[in-house]
């Protein structure tokens, strides 16, 4: 048996209310995000996909899970940061109001929480501990992930080892709707479990690049 996981992270595409902060607020696919899912999943190949149950991420899920007759799973781990009296609320508005304290969780995450919100810390708990059950559970196979930038961002920090002292699962990194991570596990013969990193992709970054020129 391989000691091997593939795994593919695959954001949403672009949303209704996208100028929102949306953790746990439910709106779904705009026309424009179906169509940047479409294009970002065309080459993909996987045995198995997992989704966050938010829809914007769960009807595309189906959607490729009945194209490619493949089994779907739906995690809650997989789901976005839970943003707490924050959350569905206007991101512009909520840098505006300094009461809020928006800036202060933006810089440090680690150190400040939505309130009534979820932690950082939180988040990447979850999101490792998932990791590392699928990766013992689905040895030697391909799995796809279709979720939210706040846990992708993490997970490249989680890759990186860079998750405590600053804010890189905020800003540091470009990530467009419908991008791509890919990294890999291996478990080694004292089951101990070694990811690494594969790539990332912005897909709307590549194509406008492509038209610009």
């Amino acid at each position: 048996m391989k000691n091997d996981t593939q795994f593919i992270l695959l954001r949403h595409g672009l949303p209704e209310e996208s100028g929102c902060l949306l953790g746990r607020t439910n709106p779904p696919l705009t026309a424009k995000g179906w169509q940047q899912m479409e294009h970002s999943s065309a080459s993909l190949k996987f045995d198995i996909i997992i989704s966050s149950p938010l829809i914007r991420c769960q009807t595309y899920a189906q959607h490729l899970a009945t194209k490619h007759n493949c089994p779907l799973f739906c995690d809650a781990a997989w789901q976005e940061l839970d943003f707490g009296h924050w959350d569905g609320d206007s991101i512009a508005r909520l840098w505006e109001d300094p009461e809020q304290a928006y800036g202060q969780y933006w810089h440090a995450p680690f150190k400040h929480t939505p309130p009534n919100g979820e932690s950082t810390s939180d988040l990447l708990k979850r999101v490792t501990t998932s990791i590392d059950g699928l990766s013992r559970k689905y040895r030697g196979q391909r799995l796809l992930i279709i979720c939210h930038s706040g846990v992708m961002r993490m997970v490249l920090a989680w890759l990186l080892c860079s998750t405590q002292e600053s804010n890189p699962h905020l800003s540091r990194v470009q990530l467009e709707h419908a991008a791509l991570l890919h990294f890999n596990t291996y478990i080694d013969e004292e089951e101990t479990l070694w990811p690494q990193l594969q790539g990332l992709i912005n897909p709307s970054v590549y194509l406008n690049s492509l038209m610009d020129k």
